[in-house]
């Protein structure tokens, strides 16, 4: 039980050689609490959002996993939390106690299961498809570029796993489909969801996508890797973590020494926050136009 959070099924018990008997005593002396029909939990072990999760893939049954909502907040996505306990199945829905949400999905096989700290739980090209039919387009382009950033997926399992459930009706296929044609920045993976944030807004406001990640070499040596480019131009613009104000004092420095290098080749660096890119991006894309409008009409020339 200690590996499964505090939970056991009926026909775990009977699979470790406990009778109906031992199961009905443990449940009568209070050892075992019942939490679904057939599913129990010691009464050590506290009750957890992870039993909790647990506890409704047993009562699901075999072949089960957390899905949907609550895979997404076990897999991570930043400013997102979900407290749902939601599961699939590949045989018929069900009701379960305790409000747990049942998804039958006749096509979930052992390939689209991970174990996430010891909890069956739809791998993440697998939840992006299933969060389509639950979560608007955005939020799922949203979860896709943070995941890609991350490296918790690729955008070859995403491409494989959309061509593996084409044609069979699903609506989140279509959507992730669409994620996937529509990215700013194409075949290009960002370093943060900010970064791949920034070339959607710039696209999306009739801007030229610069060149992502532009590698700048000064006296034999790497100066700077920028993450975004006009290179022509000689605009850098690179996303700003409010974290990046927090770490070490030489780290700080290093920073500002480099911008300061750019200066000195001619660049001109713009930096801009998640938070800006949120709230005002319209703001964002007008500095960026200008700064390009500024640079050509100047006859400026990148050296």
């Amino acid at each position: 039980m200690a590996s499964q959070h505090g939970v056991i099924s009926w026909h775990q018990a009977r699979t470790i050689g406990l009778t109906p008997g031992g199961v009905r005593a443990r449940v009568g002396t209070g050892e075992w609490i019942g939490v679904h029909s057939s599913v129990y939990r010691h009464a050590a072990a506290p009750v957890t959002f992870e039993q909790r999760l647990m506890a409704g893939v047993l009562a699901a049954g075999p072949g089960s996993a957390v899905s949907h909502r609550a895979a997404v907040a076990r897999w991570g996505l930043r400013s997102f939390t979900a407290r749902l306990v939601e599961v699939s199945r590949p045989t018929r829905v069900m009701r379960l106690e305790q409000d747990v949400h049942v998804h039958r999905m006749p096509d979930l096989g052992a390939r689209h299961i991970d174990l996430v700290h010891g909890v069956p739980t739809t791998t993440p090209a697998r939840t992006l498809v299933d969060i389509g039919m639950v979560m608007p387009r955005r939020f799922v382009a949203r979860c896709m570029e943070q995941w890609l950033a991350d490296r918790i997926v690729t955008l070859a399992e995403l491409r494989r796993t959309v061509e593996d459930h084409a044609g069979k009706g699903r609506k989140g296929v279509g959507i992730l489909r669409a994620a996937l044609e529509d990215r700013a920045l194409g075949d290009s993976v960002a370093d943060s969801g900010t970064e791949a944030l920034l070339a959607e807004v710039l696209v999306a406001h009739g801007l030229p996508l610069p060149t992502h990640h532009y590698l700048i070499d000064h006296a034999g040596r790497p100066l700077a890797e920028l993450d975004f480019a006009y290179v022509a131009e000689a605009i850098a613009i690179e996303v700003d973590g409010y974290g990046v104000h927090l770490r070490s004092q030489d780290a700080f420095e290093s920073d500002r020494y480099r911008q300061n290098e750019l200066e000195v080749l001619g660049w001109h660096v713009l930096r801009f926050t998640h938070r800006m890119l949120v709230r005002t991006p319209a703001i964002v894309a007008g500095t960026v136009a200008r700064m390009l409008h500024r640079r050509r009409t100047s006859g400026f020339h990148a050296s």
